[in-house]
């Protein structure tokens, strides 16, 4: 490497240092944290993602390393690069408190980039990469959407997280988020498109959102998963999944009819963040 490639090198990770400390210093940051190794025995333990925005708390049990980079810069599992890294795997809880209402669950979970930096020394940079996706449009051409998507009318206090919180204490609204409803079936309230995208990553490639939808929607799609499809039961020998229509759509053909949205494949540049550096949490 030449002098001249070196100093230009070293410039950029100059710049992305100071951008990093502007970026920490204009986010909001918890005042308290606690972050310590899961000792849960499960060997499949539940990972809960709570946020309380209104009495600035955040608490995490059971959650993978890699999952919680995921939620703090907002991304699906195809937009984090370079995470082979062991402690990715680690599973931790933290328990995070600031002293002022939050104004969103987004925002808290924007505030854990801090927290990771401090306490995992995590340092990740963005850049494009070439990827095969999906292209999102709507498929009619007056705007129609489909029977299973329709525009929200329910008040919520944090629109668009895409998140599900504990429930909702007496006398206040209840939030954004969706609902585990069993295999094959996806139920969502007041949910923007950003979250909505989220709960298709299943598809098996990033989707690229190309249908102006600016509302939040509530949405319930039923499919069927290819484990349990009729030809996966054949091949294996299975029975059929109680609930679960062997014969019903796959979930890219669910999305387009229920939904009223076209899937198109293209190959596109995607921003991605890459993970250069992490190390084992600092644990109190």
């Amino acid at each position: 490497m030449t002098q001249t490639t070196t100093r230009l090198a070293n410039a950029s990770v100059a710049m992305f240092s100071f951008a990093s400390v502007l970026l920490f210093a204009q986010t909001p940051q918890f005042d308290v944290a606690s972050v310590r190794l899961s000792k849960s025995t499960d060997r499949r333990p539940q990972s809960q993602f709570k946020a309380f925005p209104a009495a600035g708390r955040l608490s995490i049990s059971a959650m993978s390393v890699r999952s919680i980079i995921q939620e703090a810069y907002g991304l699906h599992s195809f937009e984090l690069i370079n995470d082979n890294s062991p402690v990715l795997s680690q599973r931790v809880d933290i328990e995070a408190t600031t002293d002022r209402p939050v104004a969103s669950t987004i925002q808290m979970q924007r505030m854990l980039q801090p927290l990771l930096a401090e306490r995992f020394k995590l340092a990740v940079h963005r850049e494009s990469r070439d990827m095969d996706v999906f292209v999102l449009t709507v498929a009619a051409k007056n705007g129609r959407l489909g029977p299973n998507m329709r525009k929200s009318e329910t008040p919520c206090d944090d629109p668009g997280s895409g998140i599900v919180v504990s429930p909702t204490p007496p006398g206040e609204k209840p939030p954004c988020g969706y609902v585990p409803s069993g295999v094959g079936r996806i139920v969502g309230t007041g949910l923007d498109m950003p979250a909505i995208i989220a709960l298709l990553s299943a598809v098996g490639r990033p989707i690229v959102d190309e249908t102006g939808l600016l509302d939040r929607y509530d949405i319930d799609v039923t499919y069927t998963p290819q484990a349990f499809s009729a030809a996966s039961l054949a091949q294996r020998g299975g029975t059929p999944m109680a609930g679960v229509d062997p014969n019903g759509p796959s979930l890219l053909n669910a999305i387009e009819e229920q939904f009223g949205f076209k899937l198109q494949p293209k190959k596109l540049p995607i921003s991605v963040v890459v993970i250069d550096h992490i190390e084992p949490p600092t644990e109190n």
